[in-house]
């Protein structure tokens, strides 16, 4: 396998996200420890999202409620809500053209504008490797699932 010499890739991923989600849209849980349970009244099931305070003091997630409430007694479980993380996903990747824009603004304006790149917006790492190459040089290409062929 190949070393590069340099760092070449950059990966986004959001910190218990659902966890998260839960704190932003309700302001009561905002510093607490939260863990996102799959449905009202699970308490004898799992936890499918816990927050960066629950894990600061030992849970984790697809822990056991039962375990997660002994190792952090004033835990706060929600029970998951798939369309708000659904909604706050899609507001996070809504605008990969702005997303692109404001990047190639702070190459530009920040190292120089002969420095120029390339991005690609897909739903896999190949594909969106795939869709930079057709951008070259200097451009955005952006593939939604819905305007790529069938398997």
């Amino acid at each position: 396998m190949r070393k590069p010499p340099i760092i070449e890739h950059m990966y986004l991923d959001f910190d218990g996200f659902f966890a998260s989600v839960e704190q932003q849209c309700d302001s009561r849980l905002r510093g607490r420890p939260v863990g996102v349970i799959p449905y009202e009244g699970g308490y004898k099931s799992i936890l499918i999202a816990c927050s960066r305070e629950a894990k600061a003091q030992g849970v984790r997630n697809i822990m056991d409620v039962a375990e997660a409430r002994k190792v952090c007694r004033d835990l706060v479980l929600v029970p998951q809500k798939p369309d708000l993380y659904r909604r706050a996903h899609n507001a996070l990747i809504a605008d990969p053209h702005g997303l692109a824009q404001r990047i190639k603004r702070r190459v530009r304006y920040g190292i120089g504008a002969s420095i120029t790149c390339s991005m690609g917006f897909a739903a896999n790492r190949h594909l969106a490797k795939i869709a930079c190459a057709l951008g070259k040089p200097d451009g955005v290409t952006v593939w939604p699932p819905e305007v790529l062929p069938a398997p």
